[in-house]
């Protein structure tokens, strides 16, 4: 819930720093194995994925602008607000743009995550898949 303020609910911050540690658990597990998707499961997840990326990359360039000050007037009280617009557009850790460069290289980690995954999927079949041949040639 947000305070009615208007924003997201909680420190953004705060929740992207969950979405980074769950990326980084899909990571971890993804190597070790106890995380795995079919192929075509985790293409689906990677699409999902490429699509937020490719958006943000679309849009980059209107964050980049607002790092310019906005051209309010020549009085103290509007370059304040000029000051304070840019910086709470890509000026600090806590602007919209750096928040959104950091979800960038979290969706970027869960990516290289679902392609672990997926080759330990491939590699967990083929064992699978080895094991049943064996199992067969025992019977026979």
């Amino acid at each position: 819930m947000t305070d009615g303020a208007g924003g997201p609910p909680d420190n953004f911050s705060n929740i992207l720093g969950d979405f980074s540690a769950q990326a980084d658990r899909m990571v971890t597990a993804a190597k070790e194995g106890r995380f795995a998707v079919s192929p075509e499961m985790g293409e689906a997840y990677k699409t999902a994925l490429q699509d937020y990326l490719d958006s943000w990359t679309g849009n980059k360039i209107h964050f980049d602008s607002l790092a310019n000050s906005p051209e309010l007037g020549t009085s103290p009280y509007t370059e304040q607000i000029g000051r304070h617009m840019t910086m709470v557009a890509a000026g600090d850790d806590q602007s919209a743009k750096t928040q959104l460069e950091t979800l960038q290289a979290v969706v970027e980690r869960a990516q290289a995550a679902i392609d672990t995954a997926i080759s330990k999927y491939q590699a967990s079949d083929h064992a699978a898949s080895k094991d049943l041949s064996n199992i067969g040639k025992e019977i026979h």
